[in-house]
């Protein structure tokens, strides 16, 4: 099922939270969401960029800055994602970045987020993926790209306190295949 505007996860529409055995869901499905690729040696792309954001670049793996309603994810050395909430951002850096030595590409429509939290959602995520959350997701601001089952996705680490929050981001046509995993496996976190 491809998702669009008109057609999110069932469950979670209008940003309601469902919660399963102490684990909370809640779908934002069309967060702002910019890709910006420039050399991080171009002082100058990357002085306007960081202007126009007020805030710079994180140039450190797995990590993400947030300044505002903006965050924004280091996915290579020459790529980042901008989360955020503000329309007028994209045409700010397409006019000021995007030439031949910047891409700057709105992906708004391309993946949904979902937000799990609670005390168990390291031991729900450790169902589906191999990668070791708690080493790798052990700072509020790292992120991960790993695969949940075969599907790529992006978790960030949203929250540090008593009950962590993380955010999956994950194409739309795949976003149903994801909820209803966790939300099976969210049935016995008692193993």
């Amino acid at each position: 099922m491809i998702l669009n505007r008109e057609n999110t996860i069932d469950s979670l529409k209008n940003n309601r939270i469902e919660e399963r055995n102490g684990i909370k869901f809640q779908e934002f499905p069309f967060v702002n969401k910019i890709n910006i690729r420039i050399d991080p040696e171009d002082k100058n792309q990357m002085s306007i960029c960081g202007k126009i954001l007020d805030t710079i670049l994180p140039l450190i793996p797995n990590t993400y800055v947030e300044n505002h309603s903006v965050k924004i994810v280091w996915l290579s050395p020459n790529e980042w994602l901008v989360i955020n909430g503000n329309d007028d951002l994209f045409n700010k850096l397409q006019n000021k970045i995007g030439d031949n030595d910047a891409s700057v590409t709105d992906v708004t429509e391309n993946r949904t987020v979902i937000r799990i939290s609670g005390k168990k959602i390291f031991k729900l995520l450790s169902k589906f993926l191999v990668l070791d959350l708690e080493k790798s997701l052990k700072d509020q601001s790292s992120s991960a790209q790993t695969l949940f089952v075969k599907v790529p996705v992006l978790l960030l680490k949203i929250s540090n306190n008593q009950t962590p929050e993380i955010d999956i981001f994950a194409n739309r046509s795949h976003a149903n295949f994801i909820y209803n995993l966790l939300k099976d496996g969210s049935k016995n976190l008692d193993f």
